[in-house]
C-alpha cells in the first residue's frame, strides 16, 4: 500500500503532475481505476481519459455523466493523492476517439473553480473523504 497524500494544489502541487502526463484514477465508490492524461488547468487539473477502453471503465465507475463530486484516488510516479472529480465532458476535447466529448475536472487540497475561481466545498469534502483510502 502506498500511502495517500493530501496534495495542496497552490503550494507546488500543481506542478507534481505535469501537462500530457499519464496517470491512473481510482473511482473511490466503484473500486474500478482508469487511465487519465493531464492536458491543461490552471486552478485544477483538466483530463480526459486515455482512449476509448479507458473511457467505458470511467462510465462504468460513475454510471451517468454528471456534475456531482466523487472521491478519487490519483497515482502518478510512485505516489497517492487525494482528490475529487466530476465526470461530466466539457469544452475542450484533445483526445480523438476516446469516446469522450471533451474533458473532466479534477480538484486537489485548496484548487478552485474555473467560473468562481473559488475553493468549491462539495470538491474539498470528497477529497478528505479521499484521504480516509489508500490505493
Amino acid at each position: 500500500t502506498i500511502e495517500t497524500e493530501r496534495l495542496d494544489w497552490f503550494n507546488g502541487g500543481s506542478t507534481r503532475i505535469p501537462k500530457n502526463a499519464i496517470f491512473s484514477i481510482k473511482d473511490i465508490r466503484s473500486g474500478k481505476v482508469f487511465s487519465a492524461k493531464r492536458w491543461s488547468g490552471y486552478n485544477h487539473l483538466d483530463a480526459e481519459p486515455l482512449n476509448a477502453k479507458q473511457t467505458a471503465i470511467f462510465k462504468e465507475a460513475v454510471g451517468e455523466w454528471s456534475w456531482s463530486r466523487r472521491p478519487i484516488l490519483v497515482k502518478y510516479n510512485g505516489h497517492v493523492y487525494a482528490a475529487s472529480m466530476n465526470s461530466m465532458p466539457h469544452a475542450d476535447d484533445t483526445i480523438p476517439g476516446n469516446d469522450y466529448e471533451g474533458h473532466f475536472c479534477i480538484h486537489f487540497y485548496n484548487s478552485k473553480t474555473h467560473d468562481t475561481n473559488r475553493v468549491d466545498s462539495e470538491h474539498q469534502n470528497a477529497v478528505e473523504t479521499a484521504m480516509r483510502y489508500s490505493w
